[in-house]
């Protein structure tokens, strides 16, 4: 029977390489989905490992050691991280004195430091790097203040920090410490450094910005008490893969809790687990999206194999009747059938198991810039067996309406009927099944999972189903006005849509084609604006500097002054997170240069618009004082419980050098002038506040009037400006567990008020005007904004609306913006800012960023908005999107060869009615009308709103990100153009395919019947 069968394929090798090449593509299509899936994995592993920053790749432990002696802690890292990939860097120090040989200058506290390799992180600015014991190296600002030369030996012991005395005191015997050179650091900034703060420029009690540095022996050969020890390990992103995660992981955990368990108690921690968990979400996307597009194309190979394999039994129908009448049992009719298709569809589906792992390469590398090895057991799952299966019961009920029929109607040259209920049934359960997908969808929350899988796809099949019905009735009203009005052709082509058996069938899978690969491009172009969008806000600017800790007022004015116009620089910082949780996070801008410098995508409120509401002129300006003496002319008329209280003045230098504190003294009852001088304001300050301060920080009743501030002999605050009470406020208080003074007016100057404190906390602390209050903000439509706000300096501040828009820059759709300078001047405490940044614009200069640094700044970490929209591209659903366009472009090229297919036989089934037709008469155009054009066009007319149905219907549980999107969702409406070039291709492929099968039609009417 083998031999009979191969017999016929040889016979018949048209069908057979019909066959064999469906179950090609079948079987290609099946096994492009895990191992697409594989690829992908891989690519989006090393994609989010590049993009992850280097504290999500690092293990940092941090202890005290219990004895001077101790090293279990840096022998412990060549057990614990072992095998490849693991970089560590061991650090140990402790403070120590150092004694200038000019006993007039100042001794300097150091850190003294002993990191791994640290020499090759330095540049050596005289002499070189040290080598033996008693060698060491110092910066060169502490070359320069120590006053010795490389070669010199200087005096140096253990310090401890006193504080009682608030200052580092000598704790152990000197030591004679050889200088061999001085150093700067090459990048204060690069991850070598790790979190340890070595470079702080903040001005300290040690008299020193920067460590000492010398080898291990050195610092032990010094007489010492505990050391602080670190521990950074760092995992090479080469060596996270998507084999060995799990196991960098597991080990990573076990090296952890060993570390844990070490004596001196340390502090491990380590952000693998998120980079894990982000990688893991992302590789669950790439195997959840992929076969939302893998399903319906083994479907429609699935439905083309079945129209081919149905077409040519119907072509044999007479041998099938012969092989009935000369006695052929069933079983023998049924292989005698099958074993002409099923050979060359096993055939097919061994060369589409290979095609399919090398078509996945050549894509991957097209697509996803990767072309990894991918093995071929990564296709031999069920994704291969259901192809395979799939095919064979395809090709099997292809022939079951003809083998089941009666030898009669067998032997009778009439085509089949179509069933009147079989079709409808089959549509109806399709329509069913796109229902309950979609319902699962949208009700059961889990996503594209499960039955919901295919709800995208159902919905294109079900609509083009039921368009596809609803088409026939009217190409019959067509054919019917055609045939009363004379006209041949088209009545000809609208009663081969109408009639012919097998068109509704071919006209749905036509829809079906176009409708996925123009949901592939819908989702594509939707998708890829969400990522656009959330790139832009997320950033905020075109290019963001993360600067290193630094005082707000300092970040300010060092940013004004690279960029006094605002054109291309804006300073921004977090205000503190608030306890209340009805107030969203608030960032803290540079107002006057928002519109050059931030990505502003809100339509109703424009950049210089909402600048100009954060930062409205208050008519008010704020009191710039010197260096020289302040005179303030004060009148106390009652003090209760008031113990130690002293004027202090609250000044702020418009430097940026730092808050000022200045003491004017003690304070008594009756009318007194309290005079000092402000030695911090030599480049003028802003006077932020006058307090009343109490030591012990306790609250006190009191009773007061300012009459004036002078200044160089003249009032710079005379008694009408203090008797102008809205020229003044005092604290917001959040209740009566903090009582504020209640300011009047006097004519002879501004009254304030405490009584009946009772125990509660008091804050006696006057300050000018000069900012608008309440403060105005900013928000995003849905982040919710009460009636405050927390503070710079962590106090209440009120707030009002002044605008809204729908994303904030940097926040996002949950975040609210404030004028930065305004917001410091409500703040009393000078403090450093929280994630300072500093935005660029898109006219910011080449230079922009080493005029920030020659202005002090030291820049931590630089992002620009390309580098940021690629690493969205690169997450599991961009690349699992990519597999859907790849997809619905080899459903069209399906569809292209269906209509070849249909052609085909409908020039052999064909051929002596239309030559029968031209014997009447009729014009060859009209007789070879065959409805192709008129198939492909009411195909590319429904496709789109089948697609645009589907999108509809599942857009928004349709992944975008693999991480948390924070309100980012796929857009309803993407911009049109790569939607209508997919269509347009789709439509231009099967037009130009149909032409071309309406002319081979029409050249069979001119040949002769041999």
């Amino acid at each position: 029977m083998i031999g009979l069968a191969l017999s016929m394929v040889r016979a018949r090798p048209g069908q057979a390489l019909t066959a064999f090449l469906l179950a090609v593509f079948a079987m290609a299509a099946a096994v492009s989905a895990p191992v697409y899936s594989t690829t992908a994995d891989r690519a989006v592993v090393r994609s989010e490992v590049l993009a992850a920053p280097v504290t999500e790749r690092v293990v940092q432990a941090r202890r005290t050691s219990p004895s001077a002696q101790d090293h279990d802690f840096e022998q412990q890292v060549l057990q614990l991280f072992t095998g490849g990939g693991f970089a560590s860097v061991f650090s140990t120090e402790y403070d120590i004195m150092i004694s200038p040989p000019d006993p007039k200058v100042p001794k300097i506290a150091p850190r003294f430091v002993y990191r791994d390799d640290v020499c090759a992180h330095v540049r050596i600015t005289a002499g070189r790097c040290f080598v033996s014991e008693t060698e060491v190296i110092l910066s060169t600002a502490q070359v320069q203040y120590l006053g010795v030369h490389v070669g010199e030996t200087f005096q140096a012991c253990f310090a401890v920090f006193d504080s009682v005395d608030g200052d580092y005191v000598e704790a152990g015997p000197k030591a004679t410490l050889t200088l061999v050179g001085s150093y700067e650091p090459l990048d204060k900034a690069e991850q070598y450094w790790s979190d340890l703060d070595y470079f702080n420029p903040r001005v300290n009690n040690r008299l020193t910005t920067e460590p000492a540095l010398a080898g291990r022996l050195t610092l032990e050969a010094l007489e010492h008490g505990p050391q602080r020890q670190a521990l950074d390990v760092v995992v090479d992103d080469s060596a996270i893969t998507r084999e060995s995660l799990s196991g960098i992981n597991a080990q990573v955990e076990t090296s952890k809790d060993k570390l844990s368990a070490l004596p001196g108690h340390p502090v491990v921690q380590t952000g693998l687990p998120n980079l894990i968990k982000r990688i893991n979400a992302d590789r669950d996307l790439v195997a959840q999206v992929v076969p939302v597009a893998a399903v319906p194309l083994v479907l429609l190979c699935w439905f083309v194999l079945f129209i081919a394999v149905a077409a040519a039994t119907q072509e044999r129908r007479l041998e099938l009747g012969l092989f009935s009448l000369r006695g052929i049992t069933a079983p023998r009719r049924w292989w005698l059938a099958a074993g002409e298709s099923i050979l060359p569809i096993l055939a097919g589906a061994v060369a589409g198991f290979f095609l399919g792992h090398y078509v996945v390469r050549l894509a991957a590398w097209a697509l996803l810039g990767t072309s990894a090895e991918v093995p071929l057991s990564a296709g031999l799952d069920w994704w291969a067996a259901a192809s395979l299966a799939g095919a064979l019961l395809a090709a099997l009920l292809a022939q079951r309406s003809e083998l089941a029929k009666r030898t009669v109607d067998l032997l009778r040259n009439v085509p089949s009927r179509v069933s009147r209920w079989s079709a409808p049934v089959f549509e109806v359960v399709v329509v069913v099944l796109a229902i309950v997908a979609v319902v699962q969808l949208r009700r059961g929350g889990g996503g594209l999972t499960g039955f919901a899988l295919v709800a995208p796809s159902a919905v294109v099949i079900a609509v083009a189903l039921l368009a596809a019905r609803a088409v026939l009735p009217i190409a019959e009203r067509v054919g019917r006005r055609a045939s009363r009005r004379g006209r041949i052709g088209p009545m000809l082509a609208a009663y081969a849509l109408s009639r012919r058996p097998g068109t509704q069938r071919v006209l749905a899978l036509f829809v079906v084609a176009i409708g996925l690969l123009v949901f592939a491009a819908t989702a594509a172009g939707a998708a890829g604006q969400t990522r656009d969008h959330r790139a832009r806000v997320q950033l905020g600017a075109p290019r963001v500097l993360t600067v290193d800790p630094i005082a707000r007022s300092s970040l300010l004015s060092k940013v004004r002054a690279v960029d006094p116009g605002g054109k291309f620089a804006m300073a921004t910082m977090m205000l503190p997170v608030s306890e209340d949780t009805e107030v969203p996070p608030m960032l803290a801008v540079d107002s006057r240069a928002l519109a050059a410098t931030a990505l502003w995508d809100d339509r109703t409120l424009t950049a210089a618009k909402a600048a100009e509401l954060l930062r409205p002129e208050t008519g008010r300006g704020m009191i710039e004082v010197d260096n020289k003496e302040i005179s303030l002319d004060v009148s106390i008329d009652s003090l209760v419980d008031a113990f130690r209280v002293r004027w202090v003045a609250v000044v702020m230098p418009e430097d940026g050098s730092g808050l000022g504190r200045v003491d004017l003294g003690p304070v008594t009852t009756g009318r007194k002038t309290y005079v000092r001088n402000l030695p911090m304001c030599v480049n003028k300050c802003r006077l932020a506040a006058l307090e009343l301060e109490q030591p012990e920080g306790r609250g006190f009743d009191v009773n007061l009037v300012l009459h004036s501030l002078s200044q160089h002999g003249q009032k710079i605050v005379d008694e009408a400006a203090f008797a102008d009470a809205d020229g003044w406020r005092v604290p917001e208080s959040p209740g009566p567990k903090l009582l504020v003074p209640t300011l009047s007016p006097q004519s002879d100057g501004l009254r304030a008020e405490i009584s009946n404190y009772k125990g509660a906390d008091t804050a006696v602390r006057i300050m000018p005007t000069d900012v608008p209050a309440p403060l105005p903000v900013v928000v995003a439509r849905s982040a919710g904004l009460g009636d405050h706000m927390t503070g710079f300096d962590k106090s209440r501040q009120s707030v009002t609306l002044a605008g809204e828009v729908e994303t904030v820059p940097r926040l996002g759709h949950g975040g609210g913006l404030v004028d930065l300078e305004y917001a410091e001047r409500l703040a009393a405490d000078g403090g450093d800012a929280e994630y300072p940044q500093i935005f660029l614009g898109p006219h910011a200069p080449a230079d922009a960023v080493d005029q920030l640094r020659r202005q002090g700044l030291t820049i931590s970490g630089e992002r620009s908005l390309g580098p940021v929209r690629d690493a969205l591209d690169k997450q599991g659903p961009a690349v699992a999107l990519r597999f859907h366009e790849l997809a619905g472009a080899f459903a069209v090229l399906l569809a292209v060869g269906t209509l070849w297919l249909v052609a085909g036989l409908d020039r052999v089934r064909r051929a002596g009615e239309l030559r029968a037709l031209r014997a009447q008469g009729v014009a060859r155009r009209d007789a070879a009308a065959s409805g192709y054009l008129v198939l492909v066009g009411t195909a590319v007319v429904i496709a789109p709103f089948a697609a645009l149905a589907s999108w509809l219907l599942v857009r928004e549980y349709f992944p975008v990100f693999s991480d948390d999107s924070q309100g980012f969702t796929a857009s309803y409406w993407p911009s049109p153009l790569p939607v209508v070039v997919a269509w347009a291709a789709a439509s231009v492929l099967l037009v130009a395919a149909a032409l071309v099968a309406g002319a081979r039609l029409r050249a069979a009417t001119t040949q002769r019947k041999r």
